[in-house]
């Protein structure tokens, strides 16, 4: 005991300068740790940074571009064109045209060109049990210079006008026109009443969808020129009829901004 006393008191200095070692030991480790070169990110560990860090950005739907109906795809002066307009203000032109590709079907002599979606229209009426029947197709200038004079002798110009159109001037001449009857309602061919028979009321519910628009009605009489005729159905193609049919436009000088109205040219 008193040998570790007298070696206590002469080593006594060591434990600073051992505790002093240990200091700077442990000074130099976190030094050296501090200064080590980085280790650079593997190429995955980058990718998976970069995209955290980046926005994602959604990109803005665009709006889609609905076509416009192209009104100039047909004519509306040529006689053989389905879209021709015929009124009191625009006559066809020749006068005197007569239709080149006139066939008989069904009962009907028209423009071949109308010749499919009639038939298909007929064929989807009997199918209902609709068998309507037609009363007046084509007419040539001389047929409806006959009839308007006809009725000129008996109604007087001015009257007749308002229900027959001058040779010339009728769409019938056409080729594309069709006066529809009734099978269960003859009585009212040719009559107001034709609209509320079965045959009347299908065909205002579906020629439409076969390329027949109802030409004359009685509130845009001073537009066509013409008293309600709810048997008198134009072909015009259904691109065209279901065109007017999603506009609600009725009458096809309104739907080209064509001239018209009871007064002659």
């Amino acid at each position: 005991m008193k040998l570790a006393k007298q070696s206590f008191k002469y080593f006594w200095w060591l434990i600073p300068v051992l505790a002093g070692a240990v200091i700077v030991v442990a000074l130099l480790i976190v030094f050296d740790h501090a200064s080590a070169p980085v280790v650079p990110k593997t190429q995955s560990e980058t990718k998976t940074s970069t995209a955290s860090k980046t926005e994602i950005k959604v990109p803005t739907p665009k709006t889609p571009v609905v076509p416009t109906f192209d009104k100039q795809k047909y004519s509306t002066t040529d006689p053989a064109s389905i879209w021709v307009v015929v009124n009191k203000q625009h006559p066809l032109n020749p006068i005197s045209f007569v239709s080149n590709d006139l066939i008989t079907t069904v009962g009907a002599t028209i423009s071949a060109k109308a010749q499919a979606d009639f038939e298909a229209m007929n064929n989807a009426a009997l199918a209902q049990g609709v068998n309507f029947s037609i009363v007046s197709s084509y007419r040539s200038y001389g047929s409806q210079s006959a009839i308007y004079n006809n009725y000129v002798a008996n109604y007087g110009q001015a009257e007749t006008d308002t229900f027959s159109a001058r040779a010339g001037y009728s769409e019938h001449q056409t080729g594309l026109t069709i006066d529809f009857g009734s099978s269960t309602g003859a009585t009212c061919n040719l009559d107001n009443c034709f609209g509320s028979t079965v045959e009347g009321q299908w065909l205002a519910t579906h020629a439409n969808d076969y390329g027949f628009i109802l030409r004359y009605t009685a509130e845009k009489q001073s537009v066509t020129g013409y008293k309600s005729e709810p048997w008198h159905y134009r072909y015009v193609g259904r691109e065209l009829a279901g065109e007017m049919k999603k506009q609600s436009i009725s009458t096809l000088e309104e739907f080209f901004g064509i001239s018209g109205g009871d007064i002659y040219s």
